[in-house]
């Protein structure tokens, strides 16, 4: 049987990971001189809470080899496979951590680097799931990853670069720049590679950018699921999940607060739309 396995940026519901038995590493979080486990040792909210609060910024990094390895051995007793998908690399270096831990197990696994996190890489771990218990190959399970990529968007929208500084995403004197002139971007995932879609100054230009992204979603039939993920606040979600479910009522959309790494680098009042076609 194939088992998939993920890591703790994928926005996956608990029903979520008991229907589809889906396996999830946690990343890592330094914080006070401690290495806690995301959703183990700390939940969402008080990783947010400490982002805001804390002296000292918290950091967060992947998982350790032994962490994976231990799981593709527990997973791999029965004689079952894995295929493990990640977080972006360009994100994260945990799809590499897997990678050699997958070198050290005599579990036969698979490591797909999906180009994407949060809910975006939640898509690709529930298709994966589903087709596994439909008993479908581990061909057919890559090859229908690989369009799914395709058909996956991620954009996120950034209200301030100082936590991209923090978080080494960008350079002090860049940061210092944008903070004078208000600078917001819009980022997407493509190609494995971070974008700038948009970027502008002022609120008022950056909500004309929102609402015309989440208009293009209400016209897009082909769009089924949608992924609404913040770091703080929740109000402009709020906002745009209440518009996409009376304009589209047959969309599935799961806001949640985003993973801690995400919150690390995209800062207060960020949020991400993300959805699959």
């Amino acid at each position: 049987m194939i088992k998939i396995v993920t890591d703790s940026t994928a926005q996956l519901t608990e029903d979520e990971l008991k229907e589809y038995k889906i396996t999830v590493v946690p990343l890592q979080i330094s914080l006070r001189k401690q290495i806690l486990l995301d959703g183990i040792d700390i939940s969402r909210s008080e990783f947010s809470r400490e982002l805001k609060e804390s002296k000292d910024f918290p950091r967060t990094s992947q998982p350790s080899i032994g962490q994976f390895k231990s799981v593709y051995d527990d997973l791999g007793k029965d004689g079952n496979t894995v295929i493990s998908i990640h977080m972006s690399e360009v994100l994260s270096g945990t799809v590499n951590v897997a990678r050699e831990a997958n070198k050290l197990t005599s579990t036969e696994v698979t490591v797909v680097d999906s180009g994407f996190t949060d809910r975006s890489l939640a898509f690709l771990a529930i298709e994966a799931a589903k087709m596994a218990q439909q008993g479908k190959s581990k061909t057919e399970i890559l090859d229908q990853l690989a369009v799914k990529k395709t058909t996956t968007h991620l954009f996120c929208f950034i209200n301030s670069l100082d936590y991209f500084v923090k978080g080494g995403r960008a350079s002090r004197a860049i940061g210092f720049f944008s903070s004078l002139i208000k600078l917001k971007l819009v980022l997407t995932m493509e190609g494995n590679k971070l974008k700038v879609v948009s970027k502008c100054r002022g609120q008022a230009r950056f909500q004309q950018i929102i609402n015309k992204m989440v208009d293009s979603v209400v016209n897009s039939r082909g769009i089924t699921q949608v992924g609404l993920s913040y770091v703080d606040s929740d109000e402009e979600v709020s906002r745009i999940a209440n518009f996409l479910h009376e304009k589209r009522p047959d969309l599935k959309i799961v806001t949640r607060l985003t993973s801690p790494i995400i919150m690390s680098h995209v800062g207060p009042k960020g949020f991400a739309l993300m959805y699959d076609a």
